[in-house]
Parts: C-alpha cells; sequence; structure tokens
C-alpha cells in the first residue's frame, strides 16, 4: 500500500476533504459551435457545473450580441479563464475560441474541465499557474479541429480524452513565470503602455493605488471588486498576469473569496488587460472574453481609475528596476 507521501496531490486532497480518491484525470468537457456543422458540439452532459458553464456561455453569448457597446466586428478573442460559478466549491479552467455556426454567425466555443479548488493550488495565484498548464493542453486540442470533417468525427476524437491535473511541479512552474516577470523593465513595460515619462507613468499609477486604498479601506467595495488591469504588448502576458497577482494578493486574501480571472491568450502585438474578479460572475460578463471588453461598464478599468481618483498625493517613485520589484515597492496593504 502507497503512503501518503506517495500519493498524488490530487488523492491527498481527497482523502483530507473526505470526497473519497480524487480523479487525477478530468474528463474534457467541451461547448460551443463550430462551422462545419449545423448543431452544437458539446461534452458537458452532466447535471451541476459543467451545464451550469454552458448556459453562461449562451446567455453571456446573447447579452454581448444585444449589447449597445458591441462593436459591429467584435470578436470572441482567444482566452483563457478561471472561473469561479455561484453557489459552487467548484472552478472551470476553460479555453474560448471566436467561432461561427454553419450560417456565419457568432458562436464561440470552448474546451474545458471542472475540478475541486483545492486541486489547482492554495491560492489564487496557484490557481492560475496551475491552469495555464492546463489550458495549453487545450491549446493543443483546438489545433486538432481544423482536421475534422462533418459527421460525427468530434465525437469520435475527443469524446472519450481526459485532462491531467498533474503536470510538472506547480512550484517550479511558478517560479520560471517568476523569472520572467523578473526580467521585465519596469520603465520599458510603461513605455510600452504609452506612457513615455517618468513622471507621467508614476502619476497613472498613483491614482490606481489610491483606488486600490479605497478597496481596502472598505469592505463593500472589495467584495464587489472588477478590475481590468494592463497587459503590454512584447511581454509575456502570463508573466505580467503573476505580477498583477502578486501585487492584488494581499486584498484578494481579505476579500474572503476566490477571484476569478479572464485573461487573453498570448498576442505579442497588442496591448490588452486582464481582468480580476472577487464578485460572481454575471452573463454580461462574457463581454470580457471578446474584442470590446474595454466598452465594458461592469469592471473598473485601471487607465480609467488612474484618471479619475483624486485626493491625497501617495508617494509613488518614478519607474526603475524591475517591474516585479518596483510593484512590490507600492503593494496596497490590508488594514
Amino acid at each position: 500500500m502507497r503512503s501518503e507521501r506517495q500519493m498524488g496531490v490530487g488523492e491527498l486532497i481527497g482523502k483530507l476533504f473526505g470526497a473519497g480518491e480524487a480523479r487525477d484525470d478530468l474528463p474534457l468537457r467541451a461547448y460551443g459551435k463550430l462551422p462545419m456543422y449545423a448543431e452544437y458540439r458539446r461534452l458537458e452532459l452532466s447535471p451541476g457545473v459543467p451545464t451550469a458553464f454552458s448556459q453562461w456561455m449562451d446567455a453571456g453569448r446573447l447579452a454581448w450580441v444585444r449589447s449597445p457597446t458591441r462593436s459591429e466586428a467584435g470578436v470572441t478573442r482567444p482566452t483563457r479563464l478561471l472561473l469561479r460559478l455561484p453557489e459552487t466549491k467548484e472552478l472551470v479552467v476553460a479555453s474560448v475560441w471566436d467561432s461561427r455556426d454553419s450560417l456565419g454567425r457568432v458562436f464561440p466555443f470552448a474546451f474545458f474541465v471542472v475540478c475541486a479548488t483545492e486541486a489547482l493550488g492554495r491560492d489564487a495565484l496557484e490557481q492560475w499557474v496551475a491552469a495555464l498548464s492546463i489550458q495549453r493542453t487545450f491549446d493543443r486540442f483546438h489545433g486538432e479541429l481544423m482536421s475534422i470533417g462533418r459527421g460525427g468525427d468530434f465525437y469520435r476524437l475527443y469524446q472519450k480524452r481526459t485532462v491531467s491535473l498533474r503536470g510538472d511541479d506547480l512550484s517550479g512552474r511558478l517560479q520560471t513565470l517568476r523569472a520572467d516577470a523578473g526580467r521585465i523593465a519596469a520603465d520599458a513595460w510603461f513605455k510600452a503602455l504609452g506612457l513615455d515619462q517618468a513622471v507621467e507613468a508614476a502619476a497613472w499609477f498613483a491614482g490606481l493605488l489610491r483606488r486600490a486604498e479605497r478597496w481596502r479601506a472598505q469592505p463593500a467595495l472589495l467584495a464587489e471588486l472588477a478590475v481590468s488591469l494592463p497587459l503590454a504588448a512584447g511581454f509575456s502576458f502570463s508573466a505580467q498576469a503573476v505580477l498583477w497577482l502578486e501585487w492584488l494578493s494581499p486584498l484578494l486574501a481579505k476579500a474572503g473569496k476566490r477571484p476569478w480571472l479572464v485573461v487573453p491568450a498570448e498576442d505579442p502585438k497588442s496591448a490588452t488587460a486582464m481582468h480580476i474578479i472577487v464578485r460572481d460572475p454575471l452573463p454580461d460578463d462574457f463581454q470580457l472574453l471578446t474584442s470590446d471588453d474595454r466598452r465594458y461598464r461592469y469592471v473598473e478599468h485601471a487607465a480609467e481609475l488612474a484618471q479619475s481618483e483624486s485626493g491625497a498625493a501617495l508617494p509613488v517613485d518614478p519607474p526603475d528596476g524591475s517591474l516585479a520589484g518596483w510593484l512590490q515597492r507600492h503593494v496596497p496593504q490590508p488594514a
């Protein structure tokens, strides 16, 4: 008989929480439409969270299509999603892509799995890094779609697939991303956002920091936190996501609920934003997965916060050294 020391992390968590033997390999789920089929392709036919996620996708797509803030050329962007649905103890790890039905109408497509929160890690940062490994598996699966013809080929290819939660060492992956983040120079990052002058960059960040102080001081605001934080072109989005999660980690710990995350897939050409949300998801939040995310009104956009926040000036150094080190000198602390 194996000792606890020899058990996988998922098995041990299952024993600790009384859930029996935890699964290391989760069934692959899928939901959405593909141009070669007239109907939905779905691998989510089970009650509970898988069905709730597909319903959230449907309601969100419809809300976005009808939204006055949708642009005519709006598309679903390739997106990595770590979603916590209301009143559940499980997380959805998903990758979402733009797609169409057989008539050319917008219908996004997602691969996803559902897993226990604890199976991914101890906090939002570890969970994001673990999810990233799973989402790279989804990227490979999505690449196979180009080889599929009509009919039942989709189900023959994917219906019995599973996704491993194990992968390589979590702490090693986190260390690698931190090392990548540590190579981002603060001044170069701000210049990539169009903030060329050190004084201008410091003033921009001071406005964001003032808003973070309000989140810290007002629990009701923190409980409804939904913020979009910039990702600069030319730098790893995954590494930047780690920086923002570490910057917000004291407040996220105080919030009492695990946040859910929307992070665009890597794009070296376009600046964009990641979205960190503590409140429960709304159907309208689907717009954050689209090219119209900057028009979405139910999140606070960092660029607008920096311009709108007023009050006593906070001490912010001009950007220098690594962005990671600079951000850690200006971390919002819980009360």
